[in-house]
């Protein structure tokens, strides 16, 4: 399967990866009851969610392994997030 290419990192973890960032919040952002998640700011360290639980809203915030190359903005991004993705499966 091919993905798109989105001009937006945000845009494209909540259009395409909506699935892989709840699963991320439950198991890595310390919300195991989430029903769901949307990034809301990526930097070189992690993104930023807005997680939606039983007991309303919450912000969370999902660390890279390691900081992203300044250079390598967005494609860095596009790694660090697949990495923290095998990270949150590896956690369930």
């Amino acid at each position: 399967m091919r993905h798109e290419r989105h001009a937006d990192p945000l845009q494209h973890m909540n259009d395409d990866h909506a699935d892989e960032l709840l699963a991320a919040a439950r198991a890595l952002a310390g919300h195991p009851d989430a029903t769901a998640a949307r990034a809301e700011s990526v930097d070189r360290h992690g993104i930023d969610l807005m997680v939606e639980t039983p007991n309303g809203p919450a912000e969370a915030r999902l660390e890279f392994s390691e900081p992203i190359p300044e250079d390598s903005y967005p494609d860095g991004v596009r790694v660090a997030f697949v990495r923290l993705i095998r990270r949150a499966r590896a956690e369930r």
